[in-house]
């Protein structure tokens, strides 16, 4: 089949390889003058890193990466508030710390090989239906040739959700977050994260290389004082709250150093529609604070790659898909929706409330373990059924 991919990140540049792989003749489009790695740093878990195994890229990946044993949570008073252990479900299993821009690179590499067609500086503003195929709708007001379908994958403000006509609804996150990478060799082996109530948030992502990702929660508005303040009274906050930070944030000179992104959580009825399938965040985008982000793309992608091999026909395939996925992407969706107003959100009875339970659940070894499952993303038993190959 022809098939075009809109948005070339994690998921389209996986989605390339694997489709053409089959046979397919795939082109990615995307909007960016030129596709190159950019963004910090990804937690990628274990039912991530199966299927990096599948795509025969993981030695790859895994050396210029860092292995994580735990995630560990501060309060700012230093009090341990929660630290989960990945050994603790299964003495082989960790956590992979890796830069995204590592990952994008070796993934755009292999769409290549295989014979994907990469079209910069395509920015899509709609489709076309008609009985020849689906046409993209560029807004230099170009249409492209039709295909057989489009796998949407433009990321979470995609522009193609709204054009499919399926019935979404979208919740913009207040908070969002600061992020930089740069070298830091006070954490190195976990996911470190101090809060302070539910206003103050830092975490250290190591990435490998001796490096790791930076990131500090807050609002726009926050964003703008800090702006108007200059950025020694940031760094003063940040250096207060979580010290290990020194090394990293000591070498920031000017926000224009940092990025500031903000979240959203989108629920669509359906994934798919007459002649589009959407994948990874263009499907489901929620906050980051469950770490699923990448490794529910990853997961995405070669599923929908498996169910068309099996089914060869666009709607059947996605029929199937759709029914492996629901329950899986359902359940962390639900899940990211709860935790992130405790970790994120103005008051100070839900940052009472964690600071009180999350330690106790964390250490209940029943609790611990359905905790660990989560965020090793097989929370249950039949997800190893669904992708036999993984």
């Amino acid at each position: 089949m022809k098939i075009a991919i809109a948005g070339c990140g994690i998921a389209g540049t996986a989605a390339g390889y694997l489709l053409s792989q089959q046979g397919h003749e795939v082109t990615i489009f995307e909007q960016s003058e030129h596709c190159g790695p950019v963004g910090a740093g990804i937690l990628i878990q274990p039912i991530g890193q199966s299927v990096l195994k599948s795509l025969g890229i993981y030695e790859d990946i895994y050396r210029q990466s860092a292995p994580l044993n735990s995630i560990e949570a501060l309060k700012h008073t230093g009090k341990r508030l929660i630290r989960l252990e990945y050994q603790n479900l299964r003495s082989d299993l960790y956590g992979l710390g890796v830069h995204r821009g590592l990952l994008f690179s070796v993934l755009l590499s292999l769409a290549k090989q295989a014979g994907t067609v990469i079209r910069e500086n395509a920015r899509i503003a709609g489709y076309h239906v008609s009985k020849s195929g689906v046409s993209l709708e560029l807004k230099s007001k170009e249409r492209t040739e039709p295909f057989d379908f489009i796998v949407a994958s433009d990321g979470s403000r995609s522009a193609l959700r709204s054009a499919s006509g399926i019935v979404h609804q979208t919740v913009e996150y207040e908070y969002g977050a600061l992020w930089t990478t740069g070298g830091c060799t006070a954490v190195n082996d976990r996911l470190f994260q101090v809060v302070e109530g539910t206003k103050k948030l830092a975490g250290l992502l190591p990435i490998g290389n001796s490096e790791c990702s930076f990131f500090w929660g807050l609002t726009v508005a926050q964003f703008e004082n800090y702006q108007q303040q200059g950025i020694e009274v940031w760094k003063n906050e940040v250096l207060e709250l979580c010290p290990l930070s020194e090394e990293l944030v000591s070498r920031i000179h000017s926000f224009e150093e940092l990025t500031f992104t903000t979240y959203r959580s989108v629920s669509m009825k359906s994934w798919w529609a007459d002649r589009i399938v959407f994948l990874g965040d263009a499907a489901h985008p929620t906050s980051p604070h469950l770490g699923q982000g990448a490794n529910l793309a990853l997961e995405d992608v070669w599923t929908f790659s498996e169910c068309l091999k099996q089914k060869t026909e666009f709607r059947s395939a996605c029929l199937l898909y759709e029914s492996l996925r629901k329950n899986k992407i359902h359940f962390y969706q639900q899940m990211t929706r709860w935790l992130t107003p405790f970790f994120q959100s103005d008051g100070f009875i839900k940052g009472w409330g964690r600071d009180i339970f999350l330690p106790v659940m964390s250490q209940t070894p029943l609790l611990r373990e359905q905790m660990l499952k989560t965020l090793c993303g097989f929370k249950s038993d039949w997800m190893k059924s669904q992708i036999p190959q993984i």
